[in-house]
């Protein structure tokens, strides 16, 4: 197992070769570490709270001094690695009940891994590090150490898994109370773990947002893609789940179900793997009615929430594909493949086709959120972009840009507002004025009636509205001296800020502080 891990690892890192970063979740738990590793944790926006993720963050947030691109590479390492670490467990699991060492075995391995790698979804998250794939595995992974007769490690996975999706958590209960009473003499384990798991998923969100159920609420925020305002979001949910699995992989659980009930009476083994698929199969039941619920109750019922359930159905679907054929006379059992080959082969290429397309779109997702990092740049700095007014990006790349200009994510605007305006659109701010472009982004500056922005020495900077503005009046510094008879000596400065009169212009090096209030 250990060569397993390593492996994952290794083609991990390789993979930061190709064209796909993180995106919306994935940069808020980089940025979350960030501020965890300088004690001032903000979660009252971006998505729901993950506490595994942001324990690795946290770790890797200070070789962010050395370089910026540093903490998203190195969760991007983790992340993959655990998605391939699935895709690996799902070909061990599938060729174990199958039949190990068997050809057989291999052949429902290869079904279940291929089989996977095709479910819509799995790649997009694997590439840009969501967490969905890293917990299909850390759930089998569990399932084999428990396998294994290693109950305690099975525990702590399950522990884990349940750190990234919640969903885990009935199924984790089930199975702590089980260990409970099977292994008194480390009913200790269990107790840390029911006191851990509440206290890394509340006290961080309450200590983030000042609410111990932040993350619940935002995770049914109600996006306009969500299923749960649709009329029966319940039945939008098994749609989807269905759309995801697929009929041959659904077909093949169902076979490997019944084939496996029928064999139980031939020995131990069998009764054993009989009972094994039977538990699979509630497991996929029960997950994918848990979903259904949480939807009608107003979560999104995102295609990943379904991933891990439908990584048994690939397992299931994989061992159900070679035992049809072993079902089936010597002489028939060659004829019976090639036809079960031949019916999924349309199947197989629309999913394929599929596939391509989620590849380019992970490319082009990627290159806008590398554009806009280099836009951040191209706009004088992290410095800039946080000095002045909140800047606003579209809001799926709100978290990206908080990472860039070294922001809290609520302090990135969705909307356009005063500060600047990071757009991919053609128009999108009436007044304003461009003072960057990067690819198909622009840096757009607002212009209004009581602030007008301007650039003084190829820098940003802001300037007081028409004489008699209000903004032209506070930002006055000879306006007491006069009232005084006193002579001013900074008539051509507003303090920090620069003015287009005098010698106001602001230093090169001078951050972009924010205007009088």
């Amino acid at each position: 197992m250990r060569l397993v891990l390593v492996a994952c690892l290794v083609l991990a890192g390789l993979s930061l070769m190709l064209p796909y970063a993180p995106t919306y979740d994935a940069w808020a738990w980089i940025v979350w570490g960030r501020e965890v590793a300088s004690l001032d944790l903000e979660t009252t926006r971006g998505p729901s709270w993950k506490p595994l993720p942001v324990v690795f963050t946290t770790l890797f947030a200070p070789f962010g001094k050395l370089h910026d691109g540093l903490p998203p590479a190195l969760w991007l390492v983790i992340a993959r690695g655990g998605a391939l670490l699935g895709l690996a467990m799902a070909f061990r699991l599938a060729r174990r009940l199958a039949g190990p060492g068997t050809a057989a075995g291999i052949g429902a391995g290869v079904i279940a891994a291929a089989a996977l790698v095709l479910v819509p979804g799995w790649f997009g998250n694997m590439a840009h590090g969501n967490e969905a794939p890293m917990a299909v595995g850390l759930m089998l992974w569990a399932i084999e150490r428990h396998l294994d007769g290693e109950h305690g490690h099975a525990l702590g996975l399950g522990f884990l898994a349940c750190l990234l999706r919640p969903e885990v958590f009935p199924f984790l209960a089930v199975y702590g109370a089980w260990f409970w009473r099977a292994e008194p003499d480390r009913r200790w384990l269990v107790a840390a773990l029911a006191m851990g798991l509440p206290a890394l998923w509340l006290v961080p969100e309450w200590l983030g947002s000042g609410e111990l159920l932040g993350a619940a609420e935002q995770a049914r925020s109600e996006p306009s893609r969500s299923l749960s305002i649709l009329p029966r979001p319940w039945l939008a949910a098994l749609e989807r789940g269905h759309e995801i699995a697929g009929l041959p992989l659904e077909l093949g659980a169902l076979a490997a179900v019944i084939l496996g009930w029928r064999r139980r009476g031939e020995g131990p083994r069998q009764r054993a793997d009989a009972r094994l698929i039977g538990v699979f199969a509630a497991v996929v039941v029960g997950w994918v009615a848990l979903v259904a619920a949480m939807t009608e109750v107003g979560f999104s019922g995102r295609p990943r929430y379904f991933l891990p359930a439908v990584v048994l159905v690939c397992v299931l679907g994989g061992v159900g594909g070679v035992r049809l054929v072993q079902a089936v006379p010597r002489r028939a059992a060659a004829v019976v493949g090639v036809m079960l080959v031949a019916a999924t082969l349309p199947w197989v290429a629309h999913r394929a086709e599929a596939l391509r397309g989620e590849a380019r779109e992970a490319a082009r997702v990627t290159k806008l959120g590398e554009d806009l990092g280099r836009a951040v740049v191209r706009a004088d700095g992290a410095r800039a972009v946080a000095g002045g007014f909140s800047p606003s990006v579209p809001r799926p790349f709100r978290t990206r840009l908080a990472w860039a200009a070294e922001l809290p994510i609520r302090s990135v605007r969705s909307s356009p507002g005063r500060g600047l305006v990071f757009t991919a659109r053609p128009r999108t701010v009436a007044t304003a004025r461009r003072i960057a472009r990067v690819g198909r982004w622009r840096v757009l500056i607002p212009m209004s009636n009581e602030w007008r922005v301007s650039l003084v020495r190829g820098r940003v900077a802001r300037e007081p509205g028409p004489p008699g503005s209000n903004s032209h009046r506070r930002s006055d510094p000879c306006r007491r001296s006069r009232g005084r008879g006193r002579r001013c000596r900074g008539a051509g400065s507003t303090g920090r800020w620069s003015r287009e009169r005098g010698s106001g212009a602001r230093p090169a090096n001078a951050a972009l502080p924010r205007p009088p209030p």
